[in-house]
């Protein structure tokens, strides 16, 4: 397969996808993993919660941000710059479509059914991203991974019950990682 139809793919699968993400980037996790993990083999699962979890961590959309780490590892700086053309392309069409035609006609009965079916499938997108995510972080060859587990339930509590904002979350999650590491070995 040549570099050029390399980049060909890469550009039409995250256009493809960018197509389909509605609900952002999280409902989007589980169409990357299936195209790039499953199906294509481009990454393993390992390297795509480590994406993924860059791509959170970074500033931006999680969907052009797993674009442009995606499209780097597959095609270098070319295929960065080709796969998050290909994920912004297809929200830039279909916002300006919907700004131009679609925005007097949203709050219609038809428009609101189609809305509230998009919403729902969102919701079963994103937990199924979840799902797959949380087992390869947090169980290793049918090993609980007890450091990940802890730090995984402190930042639940820090974000669901003590309303902490992400960035303070990530940043303990981070320091609870080093001090595992580094003061207590493990």
């Amino acid at each position: 397969m040549s570099f050029l139809s390399v980049l060909l793919d890469l550009f039409l699968e995250f256009m493809k996808i960018g197509f389909f993400m509605f609900g952002g980037g999280y409902a989007g996790i589980a169409l990357l993993h299936k195209e790039f993990v499953e199906v294509r083999g481009w990454l393993t699962n390992e390297e795509f919660v480590d994406i993924i979890g860059i791509a959170k961590s970074a500033p931006g959309p999680v969907a052009i941000n797993s674009a442009t780490f995606i499209g780097y590892k597959v095609g270098g700086i070319p295929g960065s710059v080709v796969a998050t053309l290909g994920v912004v392309l297809p929200a830039y069409l279909i916002m300006l479509g919907v700004v131009v035609g679609l925005s007097p006609y949203l709050t219609t009965p038809i428009a609101r059914t189609i809305l509230r079916g998009i919403n729902s499938a969102v919701v079963a997108l994103i937990l199924i991203a979840l799902l797959r995510i949380s087992h390869t972080v947090l169980i290793q060859n049918n090993t609980i991974r007890l450091v990940e587990v802890v730090i995984f339930v402190i930042a639940f509590i820090l974000v669901l019950l003590l309303k902490q904002h992400p960035i303070t979350v990530i940043g303990v999650s981070v320091a609870l990682s080093l001090v595992a590491r580094y003061v207590l070995g493990v």
